[in-house]
């Protein structure tokens, strides 16, 4: 289902609702703005936020579509649909995992400059959408070593040894220190930190 900022159609023409003619006094020609004004229109099409866990392909083919129709809206929604559904296969590595989801951020989830509300937000509830996946697979990883360090433990591992490996893990998980990443929300890394501090 797409939504799109309101406009009404007045002799041939759009127009944003509640915005008179005047407000346009500056933008030239009336003609000149008449075609702004559809374009503006096409632009301010957004998708739903993407489905996780399809097959590559149905992202391609979204991807196809929206290029075809001019929607970069979509083709975004699409790249970050397919990104963090590659980013969780649970074959790979953080790192590789990591890659993914930055890619989406950096790539699929940054506005043009000086974008209006409504670009601006449906950007950040696509890098909040990232940040959310992204986060929950890392508390995922972050868990399972936490049980693990434990286990070693009662099983009569040194400490020293399950610290020097838990600083490791962290240290490639995180690579931050105390500075939260653009890759996880706030949240999530409060809660990172307090499994890590556990260890370290």
């Amino acid at each position: 289902m797409y939504w799109a900022c309101q406009e009404r159609v007045t002799k041939g023409r759009l127009i944003p609702v509640n915005v008179g003619r005047n407000a346009y006094s500056g933008m030239g020609t009336w003609s000149n703005w008449t075609e702004g004004a559809q374009m503006l229109q096409q632009r301010h099409i957004f998708p739903p936020m993407p489905d996780i866990g399809k097959s590559e392909s149905h992202y391609a083919n979204l991807a196809r579509l929206a290029d075809a129709d001019g929607n970069i809206y979509a083709q975004h929604a699409a790249k970050v649909g397919q990104y963090i559904t590659l980013a969780l296969d649970h074959h790979l590595d953080w790192p590789a995992k990591l890659r993914y989801f930055e890619h989406a951020i950096k790539r699929h989830c940054v506005p043009p400059t000086v974008p209006d509300e409504t670009v601006w937000i449906f950007y950040r509830d696509l890098a909040d959408l990232v940040r959310q996946y992204a986060g929950h697979e890392a508390l995922r990883l972050a868990s399972i070593e936490d049980d693990l360090y434990a286990t070693r433990l009662d099983l009569g591992a040194e400490r020293n040894a399950v610290e020097s490996d838990a600083e490791n893990f962290f240290a490639q998980l995180l690579d931050a220190g105390d500075k939260r990443p653009d890759w996880v929300c706030e949240e999530d890394w409060l809660q990172l930190k307090m499994i890590r501090d556990v260890w370290i």
